[in-house]
C-alpha cells in the first residue's frame, strides 16, 4: 500500500467571496465558525456533481491560511490507495478536510480511521470538515458507529444550481474577472454550450484568457472563435 499522500494545495480560484447560492451567506458563516472555533468542530457538506462542495472545501483552505490555522485537506480519491495506519498522526490543533469521503466507504481500515478521528474531535483535539454526495445516512459505509458520528457534528446541503442560478453566478464571476458579459452572450453560451457549472467556469476563464490576450471584448463571434 502507498503512504498517505501529502495534502493537498488549494485551487486560489476557489474562495467564499465567489461562491454564489442563495444560502452563501449562511453557509459562508458556519464554515468560517469552525476554523475561528466558534462553531461545530465537526461539519459536513453533502450535495451532487456541481453543487459546490469542493469550491468550499478549497474556500476553507483560502479561509485557514489568511488565518494562519493549520489545515490538512485531502481528496479521498488520494486515500483510498494508501495505507491508513498513518492517518492518525495530526497534531491537536488541527483543522482536516476530505473531499469526496464516501470514495472510503466500505474500507474497513478507512473507515476505523476516520472513528477515530472523529472521536479526537470530540474531545476537542481536531476539528473536521468533509463533503459527501448523499447524506451520510445513505451512504455506504459498513461501520455503523462511523455511519452515526458522521451526523454528530452540523449537516449542510447543497443544490445543484438551476438556470437562473447559473446565469446570476455567471455574471457575477465575469465581474469579479473584470469581464462585461452582456445579456446576449451569457444566452449564447448557457444555450450552445454545456450547462454544467463547472463546464461554464472553465469557459469563463478560456474568455478571460483570449480577451486579455487579444484585447477584444467578449462577443459571440468571439466566444465561437474560440470555444
Amino acid at each position: 500500500m502507498a503512504q498517505i499522500p501529502l495534502p493537498l494545495s488549494f485551487d486560489k480560484r476557489f474562495s467564499f467571496q465567489n461562491y454564489f447560492a442563495d444560502n452563501s451567506s449562511y453557509i459562508e458563516q458556519q464554515l468560517t465558525a469552525l476554523f475561528d472555533e466558534t462553531g461545530e468542530p465537526l461539519v459536513g457538506i453533502w450535495g451532487g456533481p456541481d453543487s459546490g462542495k469542493t469550491h468550499l472545501l478549497n474556500a476553507c483552505a483560502h479561509y485557514a491560511r489568511f488565518c494562519s490555522i493549520p489545515f490538512h485537506l485531502f481528496d479521498a480519491e488520494q486515500l483510498v490507495e494508501a495505507d491508513s495506519s498513518g492517518f492518525s498522526e495530526f497534531p491537536s490543533g488541527s483543522v482536516i478536510g476530505v473531499d469526496n469521503l464516501d470514495l472510503l466507504a466500505g474500507n474497513r481500515a478507512w473507515e476505523a480511521q476516520f472513528y477515530d478521528l472523529i472521536n479526537r474531535v470530540k474531545s476537542a483535539q481536531l476539528r473536521f470538515i468533509f463533503s459527501l454526495t448523499r447524506a451520510p445516512r445513505d451512504t455506504g459505509f459498513k461501520l455503523p458507529d462511523l455511519k452515526s458520528r458522521l451526523g454528530w457534528g452540523l449537516l449542510i446541503a447543497l443544490h445543484n444550481v438551476d438556470d437562473r442560478q447559473l446565469e446570476v453566478i455567471l455574471q457575477k464571476r465575469a465581474s469579479m474577472l473584470g469581464l462585461d458579459l452582456s445579456k446576449e452572450v451569457i444566452n449564447f453560451l448557457l444555450s450552445h454550450y454545456s450547462r454544467k457549472l463547472s463546464d461554464q467556469m472553465q469557459l469563463l476563464h478560456r474568455l478571460d484568457h483570449v480577451s486579455m490576450s487579444t484585447q477584444r471584448k467578449i462577443t459571440i463571434p468571439l466566444v465561437r472563435e474560440n470555444c
